[in-house]
């Protein structure tokens, strides 16, 4: 249920790529989602980013290029480039907010550095909201435990383990655009993997349990890590079994997905949500997932695709696909991953906080 009154929101996006994103960037697909579905709502929105305006919300640019387009030559200048860049973005998003305070009900914060303003936001008064869209460490866990109200988002329950005594608001899982990922009741005749092309993501398992169970397989997604692919991805991919796709974005990303009989996700790390496995089944497609991060809140194991320990179990649960009906996917996502359920929650939580 909508609130009766229009706050004033400001949204808070990380300098990476543009609001929406061309191609990857779950947290700013997020931050694009919340912009407009806030605007939708009647609330006066302010997105603070980078590169063009292309939402609804009155746009104020802090960088004029997402540091994602930049290259960085490491012979020439230093390692650590891109971490300053990201510094001074946050910094530039501290004064903002000093100098604008008043204009200002709530804050909504995607920042990956989200203690720098939460700690401002107790200081000068204004509420910050912070998602939190990375797994939590000690370090960070400390630094938001000795804030009164750090005002927390999980995106899943699997994120809270290891901190479960932090002041959290509420979980609100990833949404996904409805009307952008159309539903698909048939599939063609590959499995894909998509997403960045690095060992978290672990690709190598995908090309692996695709050869044992001897179907076709795509990779779609940027190199995350350039020896990582050249050294044990590239010499795998020959073209016809194993096809790399590259980094894919609009009508083609999501053909690729709907295509797809099922789309693979064998994470080496906890992922706190995994926003590409909730967009595949909203196209219909089923997610056939390692049991790590938040694989066990999002898929239903036999219902919406399978979630499984290890190449051996990937390979035969892709034996198993055609028992997964597609029609089942789409449904779970309507009922508890649509963009239209995210932004109410998010909702629900100005009363909270102001």
């Amino acid at each position: 249920m909508a609130l009766k009154k229009s706050f004033r929101i400001c949204v808070v996006a990380p300098p990476f790529s543009m609001v929406p994103p061309r191609g990857q960037g779950g947290t700013e697909r997020i931050a694009y989602q919340m912009v407009e579905g806030f605007c939708a709502r009647d609330h006066r929105v302010t997105l603070l980013g980078v590169g063009l305006d292309k939402t609804s919300a009155r746009f104020v640019q802090i960088f004029k290029q997402p540091i994602s387009q930049r290259s960085f030559d490491t012979a020439k200048i230093e390692a650590s480039r891109s971490l300053r860049l990201e510094l001074a973005y946050t910094a530039r998003v501290v004064q903002f907010l000093r100098k604008h305070r008043r204009n200002f009900d709530i804050v909504f914060n995607h920042l990956r550095g989200g203690t720098v303003l939460a700690a401002l936001g107790e200081e000068i008064g204004l509420p910050v909201v912070s998602t939190l869209h990375l797994p939590m460490f000690q370090e960070l866990g400390e630094a938001y435990s000795s804030l009164r109200h750090p005002n927390l988002v999980s995106i899943s329950n699997n994120q809270r383990k290891d901190f479960p005594k932090l002041k959290y608001l509420a979980t609100v899982y990833n949404g996904v655009l409805l009307d952008e990922f159309p539903f698909s009741a048939e599939a063609d005749d590959y499995f894909l993997f998509m997403g960045s092309i690095g060992e978290h993501k672990n690709p190598l398992d995908a090309i692996l349990a695709a050869k044992k169970a001897r179907v076709k397989l795509v990779l779609a997604g940027g190199k995350k890590r350039e020896p990582y692919f050249s050294e044990k991805i590239l010499p795998l991919i020959d073209g016809k079994q194993i096809q790399y796709a590259g980094e894919v974005s609009g009508a083609k990303r999501i053909q690729l997905i709907q295509g797809a009989r099922a789309f693979l996700f064998p994470i080496s790390w906890e992922e706190p949500f995994g926003l590409v496995m909730t967009e595949a089944m909203a196209c219909g497609t089923p997610v056939i997932a390692y049991r790590r991060g938040a694989t066990r809140e999002i898929v239903i194991h036999g219902k919406t695709g399978f979630l499984v320990s290890g190449v051996s179990e990937m390979a035969r649960a892709i034996g198993r696909i055609d028992t997964i009906c597609r029609s089942v996917c789409r449904e779970r996502i309507e009922r508890h991953f649509s963009s239209q359920k995210m932004i109410e929650d998010y909702e629900a939580l100005i009363s909270k906080v102001i």
